[in-house]
């Protein structure tokens, strides 16, 4: 594989097509400005978790005793996701904490997000238990974090979470959103 750095958001587009196809590594990042170009391609998955396994119920993906460690007091709710499968929101108390997490059973959500990194205040191809991912914020000015992990091929995890007590320390947020996608993870089944 060779390494291909592009700057603009076409030559993103294009590269990331590749990469979907296996073809290539992109480097979609503006130089600059605190956010570092992405230099590999998402890689595959050693280990894979099985999504489909548990999509028709995400919130047993966080049980109570978990939620409860991250501040998530209330009962979880159970919504129609907009990718076709059910997605899981927590929330606690005193309404300071909340937590989305939507399943994908066919999609390329981290290659996806690869696309629009450029528009994204803080993006980080990363790692959560031994898989590929992708910690974003949306928001400059928000501790809103979103954690897309990639679980298998086409398959993925998504958690969002947010907390009105990391406002005065924004990168807090994806510290913790991190700690609760890797419990998530933990929770799900390997594929077989």
């Amino acid at each position: 594989m060779s390494e291909v750095r592009t700057g603009g958001l076409l030559s993103c587009l294009l590269v990331t097509g590749l990469v979907a196809a296996g073809l290539a590594l992109t480097g979609c990042g503006a130089e600059g400005g605190g956010k570092q170009p992405v230099q590999s391609a998402i890689p595959r998955v050693p280990n894979p978790k099985d999504v489909t396994a548990v999509a028709d119920r995400p919130c047993a993906l966080l049980p109570p005793p978990q939620a409860a460690g991250f501040g998530l007091d209330r009962p979880p709710r159970q919504i129609s996701g907009r990718l076709g499968t059910a997605d899981c929101e927590w929330r606690s108390s005193r309404m300071d904490v909340w937590v989305y997490l939507s399943l994908a059973t066919d999609r390329l959500t981290l290659e996806e997000v690869s696309t629009r990194r450029e528009s994204l205040p803080y993006f980080e191809l990363t790692e959560i238990g031994g898989h590929p991912a992708i910690a974003s914020r949306t928001d400059a000015k928000l501790p809103a974090c979103d954690i897309d992990i990639k679980t298998a091929e086409r398959q993925s995890v998504t958690v969002s979470y947010d907390s009105t007590a990391f406002n005065n320390d924004l990168a807090q947020g994806c510290v913790v959103a991190r700690q609760v996608a890797a419990a998530v993870l933990r929770n799900l089944p390997p594929r077989t």
